[in-house]
């Protein structure tokens, strides 16, 4: 985050930005600067002015959050108050109203099952480093769903360029290669298409990392007359149009059409690093209906094609099943059994995401073979969220990675103020996994729950 470090710094030096400083005497070694959880919250919430009534709550109910993710992740005071700075000043007043007294929104963003615009993840730590933090979110507008911004993509294209006046390293080239191939000019129209579903098209993440905070921007193609989601073609020939002649992208291509389980893969999204495109990567994702460990296996090896990955496998067939719930003799031929049915009005277009597994492919300049990232929705697959927990926990411990296990379970508490963990699946969205020199890089997806958690509060 060292870029917004150098912009607040810069704040601080022309007097625009009146410093928090804590004047409380330290001598007794307390550092005032954190509140009694050791998370910067207290203090940023206590000096950072109040805002509207829609400001105000996101930053009550996602501040408390991401404050809680950065102190148990080991993020340094002077970052967790960056990370603090960035939230308030740049994402909260982007989120969109506070829930109306119904607790359905105006607008449901794709990014959670209760239409929350944002989503949290937990990268977890290495034997050797910490844990990451990241959240992705849909910037939400006031002309959001109207003739003057139907896509809702407003606000995220004005994000993005007052970041840029202040991030040097952030590069649209890419980003406006695809917002240009993947939507119709003619905005308006979108409003006049008979049986139009208007929804998420864009959403962008930022991570939290040691060299700095990185962005990325996701999409789903919606062009004007298409019904559901958008077919192979038009996915890979935006993809030759920002990086022509990748092996890489022939290959997953060649695996698609020509692998049974390649033909089930349905593209969705794509993603991207917004960096100079020689530094950065596209990632497509994809649904399958199979959850089968077979299935899992040819398509984490590209049908055979990526070696030396057996360990990896062997140990990802047991996080599955340490996190689900099934018996260490499960087949590996046998599909998941499905514990809960999530059909939900704002996925209308885009059905597969409450079923299945989800993987992407890793396409980057100069690369002959993709990076596959495999993930499976626990929400779906997962008895509740305390049990999930506990397979997570169970795996990292027995690899000696269990450092931040308690953390991660106080995390989880934060983000579970209204109702018990074991109440349900549902904090706990998804668990990702690459192979990483031999290992599992493993990644948990947390939703903040912002409409059930209004939805359960009036219940009461």
């Amino acid at each position: 985050m060292n870029e917004i470090q150098s912009a607040v710094a810069g704040a601080l030096a022309s007097g625009s930005f009146e410093p928090k400083i804590n004047t409380k005497p330290t001598s007794n070694g307390v550092d005032y600067s954190v509140d009694s959880t050791g998370s910067v919250w207290g203090m940023v919430s206590r000096w950072l002015p109040p805002r509207n009534a829609d400001c105000n709550y996101w930053w009550q109910l996602t501040g408390p959050h991401l404050a809680t993710m950065l102190f148990e992740a080991g993020y340094s005071v002077h970052e967790q108050y960056e990370g603090m700075i960035f939230h308030y000043h740049w994402v909260v007043p982007r989120l969109g109203s506070c829930p109306p007294p119904s607790g359905i929104p105006k607008w449901k963003s794709l990014l959670t099952v209760d239409g929350s615009p944002l989503e949290y993840s937990w990268k977890w730590n290495t034997t050797d480093g910490p844990p990451d933090v990241r959240y992705t979110v849909e910037p939400i507008g006031l002309f959001t769903g109207t003739i003057l911004d139907p896509l809702n993509q407003g606000s995220t294209r004005e994000l993005l360029y007052q970041l840029g006046l202040i991030m040097p390293s952030l590069d649209l080239a890419w980003f406006h290669h695809f917002a240009t191939v993947f939507y119709d000019a003619e905005r308006e129209k979108y409003m006049t298409e008979a049986d139009a579903h208007l929804t998420t098209t864009i959403a962008l993440a930022f991570e939290f990392l040691k060299k700095g905070l990185v962005v990325k921007a996701y999409f789903s193609p919606k062009k004007l007359g298409q019904k559901g989601p958008a077919e192979l073609d038009v996915w890979t020939n935006a993809i030759r149009g920002a990086l022509p002649g990748s092996p890489t992208l022939d290959k997953v291509v060649h695996f698609l059409k020509t692998n049974p389980e390649g033909s089930s893969l349905q593209p969705f999204m794509l993603a991207i690093d917004c960096v100079k495109p020689s530094k950065s990567r596209m990632k497509l994702y994809f649904q399958t209906p199979h959850t089968s460990f077979d299935s899992v296996r040819t398509i984490m090896t590209l049908g055979g094609q990526i070696q030396g990955v057996e360990v990896a496998l062997q140990e990802l067939q047991e996080l599955i099943k340490l996190i689900t719930g099934l018996d260490k003799d499960f087949p590996s031929s046998q599909e998941l059994p499905t514990r809960a049915s999530t059909a939900v009005d704002h996925f209308t277009d885009l059905p597969l995401l409450v079923s299945g597994y989800l993987y992407y492919f890793d396409i980057a300049p100069g690369s002959s073979m993709p990076d596959i990232k495999f993930y499976i929705p626990t929400r779906q697959y997962g008895e509740n969220d305390l049990k999930i927990a506990r397979g997570l926990i169970d795996f990292m411990e027995s690899r000696g990675r269990g450092q931040y296990a308690k953390n991660y379970m106080r995390v989880l508490e934060g983000l579970a103020t209204h109702r018990p963990l074991e109440a349900a699946a549902g904090f706990q969205t998804y668990v990702s996994c690459t192979f990483q020199k031999g290992a599992l890089s493993i990644t948990t997806y947390l939703a903040s729950e912002a409409y059930r958690y209004s939805l359960d509060k009036l219940a009461k």
